[in-house]
C-alpha cells in the first residue's frame, strides 16, 4: 500500500471494501431467494380456529351469527366463516385501596370466543387461512364482518 492508501498503486482500500460488500450482499440475496428450502409445501387442508375478543359491549354479540363471512380489516381479504359463538362476562383486575387486587366483572361488557372455519395451506413456515392469511395462536387479528370491526387474538387453532 502506498502513501495515498492505494493497493498496488491502483485500487483504494475503500473501493475494495465497497466492492466486497456488494458481492456479499448479492450472494446473500441469491442464496435467500433460490434456496430449495425457502417454501416447502406440505399440503392443504381445513382448519378451525378461535378468536378471543375481549372487553366489548354486550350488544356486540347480536352482530355475529353462524355462517357470517369474516375478512381482514386492512386488506378486506376473506379469512373464514363463523362456525361457533360463545360469550362470557369480561373481568378486569383492579387494585384496591388496601393494596390487594380484586377481579371484578365489568358491567355490560363481555369476552367473545368466535370460532372460524377455513381452508388452509400448510407450509414449513406456517399455516395460512384461505391460502395466504397467516394464522398462529397468540397472534393479533383485526377482523371485519358485514356489521362489526374488532381486534382479537387467536386463542386456539386446530387442523382438521
Amino acid at each position: 500500500m502506498d502513501k495515498n492508501g492505494k493497493l498496488f498503486g491502483k485500487i483504494s482500500i475503500i473501493d475494495l471494501a465497497v466492492i466486497l460488500l456488494i458481492l456479499v450482499v448479492a450472494a446473500g440475496a441469491i442464496f435467500r431467494f433460490t434456496s430449495p428450502n425457502a417454501a416447502v409445501d406440505t399440503g392443504d387442508g381445513d382448519i378451525s380456529f378461535t378468536i378471543r375478543i375481549e372487553g366489548v359491549r354486550d350488544f356486540t354479540l347480536d352482530y355475529y351469527f353462524i355462517g357470517l363471512p369474516v375478512h381482514d380489516r386492512q386488506t378486506n381479504q376473506f379469512i373464514g366463516v363463523i362456525s361457533s359463538i360463545d360469550a362470557v362476562p369480561h373481568y378486569v383486575h383492579q387494585v384496591l385501596h388496601d393494596g390487594s387486587v380484586a377481579t371484578i366483572a365489568m358491567p355490560d361488557h363481555i369476552t367473545i370466543y368466535l370460532g372460524l372455519e377455513a381452508s388452509a395451506r400448510i407450509e414449513d413456515g406456517g399455516i395460512y387461512a384461505q391460502g395466504n392469511y397467516a394464522v398462529a395462536v397468540g397472534s393479533i387479528i383485526n377482523i371485519n364482518t358485514r356489521y362489526v370491526q374488532v381486534q382479537g387474538r387467536i386463542y386456539s387453532l386446530e387442523l382438521q
